[in-house]
C-alpha cells in the first residue's frame, strides 16, 4: 500500500496534456494535493480489496475568483481598464440577448443587473444574466463561450488551481464545477481547463426546442444552491454507478457567501479513514461560522503569467 501510495502521488503531480500548459508547481498546491490523495489512500486501505473500482472520489470546485481571475460573466477589470470582457457583454455583442441590442445594449444590462444585484440581491441578479438571453440558440451560447475561452479567457485561469485540478485527475479523483455564473457560459471553458462539460455546473434555465427561456432549474448554484447542487450530483453519480461508493474529499472557494455553505459541508464530514481538505483563497475577515474550517491559500499567478 505505501509503494501503491507513493507511486499514484508522484503520477499526481506530473504534467497532463490538457489545452493549457502549467509550467512550475505552487507549494501549497502541491501540500493540498497530498492531502487529498492520503484521505483518497486511506479511505482505499480501509474499503477493502476491491476499493480501487469500487470507490468514486470527488472534488467541486467554485469558478471565479477560485479557478479563474476575474468573472467569466462580469469580465475582469483592473481600475478603470478592460483586462477582459465577460461574456455577457460578449453574448449581447454577438446579438445573442433579445432585450439588449448590439450596440450600446451591454451600458444598458450593466446598469440594469448592477442596480437589481445591489438593490435587491444576489438571488435575482444572478440569474437574470442567462434569463437575459432568453430566445438564443443554446448552442449559439455555448459555442460563444467555448470561442471565448479559448481565445481569451483560458490565459486568466489560476496555475494553482490547474495544477491541483491535472493532479487530482490523474490520482483517480474527479473534479465537478460549481458555479453562479450562467451554464452555458462556464460550460465553455471545459477544454481549457480539463474538466468534461457535464461536470461543469452553473445557474441554468430551461433549453426548449434548442432555445433559451427564462425558466429557471433549480438549485440556483450559489450560497447553500451550491450545497444542494453538490448532494444531487453525489445522488446521481450513486444512482449510475450502482453498487459504489462516493466520497467527496475536497472543496475550493473564495467567497463566505457563496461557498461558505458547501465547503463547511465538505470540511465538517467524517469519512471512513482520512480527512476532507476544503481550501479557501484570499481569506479576509472569517466568519465565526468557518473559523478554523478552511485550508487558507492564495493564488499567485494566472496561466498566462505563468507560460
Amino acid at each position: 500500500m505505501k509503494f501503491r501510495s507513493a507511486f499514484r502521488a508522484l503520477a499526481a503531480l506530473s504534467t497532463i496534456p490538457f489545452c493549457v500548459a502549467v509550467r512550475g508547481e505552487e507549494p501549497f498546491a502541491t501540500n493540498v494535493i497530498a492531502q487529498i490523495l492520503q484521505a483518497r489512500d486511506a479511505i482505499v486501505a480501509s474499503e477493502g480489496a476491491d476499493a480501487e473500482t469500487s470507490c468514486v472520489f470527488l472534488a467541486f470546485w467554485d469558478f471565479d475568483g477560485t479557478t479563474l481571475k476575474g468573472d467569466c460573466s462580469e469580465g475582469l477589470k483592473d481600475g478603470g481598464k478592460t483586462i477582459y470582457p465577460g461574456l455577457a457583454q460578449v453574448a449581447i455583442e454577438r446579438g445573442l440577448s433579445a432585450i439588449y441590442p448590439r450596440d450600446g445594449g451591454f451600458e444598458k444590462f450593466w446598469s440594469d443587473y448592477t442596480n437589481m444585484d445591489a438593490r435587491i440581491g444576489h438571488w435575482l441578479a444572478y440569474p437574470f444574466i442567462p434569463q437575459m438571453l432568453r430566445g438564443a440558440r443554446a448552442a449559439d451560447v455555448l459555442q460563444t463561450s467555448r470561442e471565448h475561452f479559448s481565445s481569451v479567457m483560458s490565459n486568466y485561469l489560476m496555475a494553482s488551481s490547474v495544477q491541483i485540478i491535472r493532479a487530482l485527475e490523474r490520482g483517480d479523483v474527479q473534479s465537478h464545477i460549481i458555479s453562479a455564473s450562467a451554464d452555458l457560459f462556464v460550460k465553455g471553458a471545459s477544454a481549457s481547463v480539463g474538466i468534461p462539460e457535464n461536470h461543469i455546473h452553473g445557474i441554468e434555465v430551461i433549453i426548449r426546442d434548442g432555445l433559451v427561456t427564462e425558466e429557471l432549474v433549480y438549485p440556483v448554484t450559489w450560497n447553500v444552491g451550491k450545497l444542494e447542487k453538490i448532494k444531487a450530483v453525489v445522488a446521481e453519480t450513486e444512482r449510475g454507478q450502482p453498487g459504489k461508493k462516493v466520497f467527496v474529499l475536497a472543496g475550493f472557494g473564495d467567497s463566505y457567501n457563496t461557498d461558505g455553505p458547501f465547503l463547511k459541508f465538505i470540511a465538517t464530514q467524517k469519512l471512513p479513514a482520512g480527512k476532507p481538505v476544503a481550501v479557501f483563497f484570499n481569506s479576509k475577515g472569517e466568519p465565526d461560522e468557518y473559523r478554523g474550517l478552511f485550508f487558507n491559500a492564495a493564488h499567485a499567478e494566472t496561466v498566462g503569467e505563468n507560460k
